[in-house]
């Protein structure tokens, strides 16, 4: 299922003294089944962006169309559109509400007006893909980890069988491993699935391991966008937005300018393994 912005333009509070842009003309295709890495300084217009893909946001001017469909057509369902465009927010408790965690989970599905065993069904098989366990179905979901508030609210997305998953900032204030275990749970999701999967981050490590595409933002607009390796290629233009290449990237390339044959687009920690390994073995034989 595809997603195209065209030329679409938002403006907060239009026609006041306070109007600001944070959508300038975008034109934009996300693609059926992309692992997409939406990055960009505060402000630049990323969290704008997908609240429009899923009808949270309305475009000032310009058309967003979904699978063909003008989502701003009149007799378009929006109900529709939030079952098959699922937004995970940056705080899993600006997401999570009900007194335990099954019934959360619950909630997306029995709001489509499926039959009470379809919906229990949906819970179960989404809490089991996330590796939320039996033991945490009747908790409070206020009462668990940041880690695992955020597999329940992905399992209350999932839940609703989207085409298309978006996370904001789904590892915001998690400690090394937990950042690990929720991207390498989404990548296991992306892989098992085939859905299209748009990860927001602030890292790039984090989407130089695992994404197909980078879609930069800055000042309202795609400032870059392209495979990890080629966005990663322009680090000037980068560092002028506010932001940096992974920091192996980094190493690689200031090894390379004190005469080390190692690639200039390493852009991973196992392909920085991989040239220092050739170069031992170079030096050895």
């Amino acid at each position: 299922m595809s997603i195209i912005f065209d030329h679409v333009t938002h403006k907060y509070q239009e026609g006041t003294t306070m109007e600001k842009t944070a959508l300038d003309d975008i034109n934009l295709v996300i693609n059926d089944g992309e692992f997409i890495g939406l990055i960009g300084h505060t402000g630049s217009g990323k969290s704008t962006l997908i609240q429009h893909m899923n009808g949270l946001l309305k475009p000032t001017s310009g058309t967003i169309y979904v699978d063909g469909e003008d989502i701003m057509e009149k007799d378009y369902s929006m109900k529709k559109l939030r079952s098959r465009v699922g937004l995970v927010f940056q705080y899993p408790e600006h997401q999570l509400f009900e007194e335990t965690v099954v019934k959360d989970v619950q909630f997306g599905p029995k709001n489509l007006g499926l039959k009470q065993l379809e919906v229990q069904y949906r819970a179960f098989e989404a809490l089991k893909s996330v590796g939320i366990g039996d033991d945490l179905l009747d908790a409070s979901p206020f009462e668990l980890s940041g880690g695992q508030k955020r597999r329940v609210a992905i399992a209350g997305v999932l839940a609703m069988k989207p085409n298309v998953l978006i996370l904001d900032e789904p590892t915001a204030g998690l400690d090394p491993a937990g950042r690990d275990e929720i991207l390498g749970l989404i990548s296991k999701i992306h892989r098992e699935s085939g859905i299209t999967v748009i990860l927001v981050s602030h890292s790039m490590e984090d989407v130089a391991d695992y994404v197909d595409r980078i879609i930069v933002m800055n000042n309202a607009t795609v400032a870059l966008e392209g495979p990890p390796k080629a966005v990663f290629m322009h680090e000037e233009e980068l560092k002028a937005m506010g932001l940096s290449v992974p920091q192996v990237t980094s190493i690689a390339r200031n090894l390379a300018a004190k005469g080390l044959e190692i690639r200039e687009d390493t852009i991973t920690i196992e392909e920085a393994k991989e040239e220092l390994l050739k170069i031992y073995r170079r030096a050895t034989f």
